[in-house]
């Protein structure tokens, strides 16, 4: 055999004991069954992989996932992890569950999959993503962990938590959420948003599947891939004019395509999140994408009570006032908005809310009042000196026509 055709061998033999590794760190095969099957440098991957499988050693199902995966298995590790399972993916990157063998402890990783793998500007959006979450420590964000590279992957480490979204929940059959429930659950995102704000971070995609709930029952932020600071200005020129975030909860400025988005835009989002939990439906629904995001410009929301009529008046109020078109309606921050949530769990009237909308309502009588008396002022004095002549005319001929006919 020749030195080429040695290194070929070793190589070939090399990928199947990297699959094998990867199904036992998976839990589908033993240290044992491996021996008794070991790699030899003659089969290949995939032919290595039929073949644990026709000895009995794989089901027909947990073949077909490891085959899906076969990339993953067989390529670079990266150091210090062991990829486990798929999790999901998305439009950049796939997740995964992995054990990070150092703690020993279970952790999500991204990695950019297919072309984006070898494109440095999805790299760059994705360090930039890391880099924005570790700048928040908070119990209701995902804490992000590391971010590298590791031969051809790209990776993102972040918590990994055990749980299912707001989203997969209103999949599975949860289609309204109990009013009190829904309030605690939007409250902690708003505190998360608070901690975010104040390091001068803007999340841009709230929604629920960015909503992750623990089996403790603790709401987690998560995906920060649209996040950007509010100093960033090179981002804010570059992104100018471009629609960013999830048509069933943009905030109105988003669809315009402004640059000076700020938290007001992440609290229309909540309330638009809120909003679906509660009536089962999202705040606007239209026949395409584009109608719903006009509507979420000009159309009139309709109140959430007016969907389900067990919602409190006060929940009504918070979630119009969230998601006020004009954005200096809304709550000027998520601390403000925290404290009428507290008066929601509390079973009082929200605050804020109904001094809001006291004032709304008490500027409007003053400007119809004052609308009058403008038109009152307005009428020239010839006018009025005419009309009082055409009156004193019409009275004196009433009188004469009532005369002549107590004559005849």
């Amino acid at each position: 055999m020749s030195e080429k055709e040695k290194l070929n061998n070793s190589d070939i033999r090399l990928d199947e004991e990297k699959l094998a590794n990867g199904l036992v760190s998976r839990g589908l095969m033993t240290n044992e069954e491996v021996k008794k099957h070991a790699p030899d440098g003659t089969l290949g991957a995939e032919g290595y992989l039929k073949k644990l499988s026709s000895v009995g050693l794989l089901t027909k199902a947990q073949a077909e996932r490891a085959q899906l995966d076969l990339t993953l298995l067989v390529g670079q590790q990266i150091p210090g992890y062991v990829m486990l399972e798929k999790l999901g993916q998305g439009a950049m990157g796939v997740v995964y569950k992995a054990l990070q063998t150092r703690l020993n402890r279970h952790v999500a990783i991204k990695l950019l999959k297919g072309k984006k793998t070898n494109d440095a500007g999805f790299f760059a959006q994705l360090e930039r993503e890391a880099r924005l979450a570790a700048k928040l420590s908070h119990n209701n964000i995902v804490q992000a962990i590391d971010i590298g590279s590791a031969g051809k992957f790209h990776y993102f480490v972040m918590e990994l938590i055990d749980g299912k979204t707001i989203q997969d929940e209103m999949k599975a059959g949860k289609k309204r959420y109990e009013e009190k429930e829904a309030v605690e659950i939007i409250l902690q995102i708003a505190q998360a948003l608070d901690h975010a704000s104040k390091r001068g971070l803007v999340h841009r995609d709230i929604k629920p599947a960015n909503i992750v709930m623990t089996s403790d029952g603790i709401a987690k932020l998560a995906d920060l891939g649209m996040a950007r600071e509010n100093t960033d200005e090179a981002t804010n020129t570059r992104e100018k004019g471009m629609i960013i975030g999830t048509p069933n909860y943009i905030a109105p400025e988003q669809v315009q395509g402004k640059s000076d988005i700020d938290t007001r835009a992440d609290i229309y989002s909540l309330g638009g999140t809120l909003y679906h939990m509660v009536t089962g439906q999202p705040p606007f629904v239209g026949n395409t994408v584009m109608e719903v995001l006009k509507m979420h410009e000009k159309a009139e929301l309709v109140p959430p009570d007016h969907l389900n009529d067990s919602l409190s008046a006060g929940l009504g109020e918070v979630v119009e006032m969230m998601m006020a078109k004009d954005r200096n309606m809304r709550y000027g921050s998520p601390e403000a908005l925290i404290k009428d949530l507290e008066c929601l769990i509390n079973d009082m009237p929200p605050k804020l809310a109904r001094q809001k909308m006291s004032s709304s309502l008490a500027a409007l009588s003053e400007g119809e009042e004052e609308h009058d008396h403008i038109h009152e002022a307005e009428l020239p004095q010839w006018v009025m000196i005419t009309l009082a002549s055409l009156g004193t005319l019409l009275f004196i001929s009433l009188v004469v026509n009532i005369v002549l006919i107590m004559r005849r």
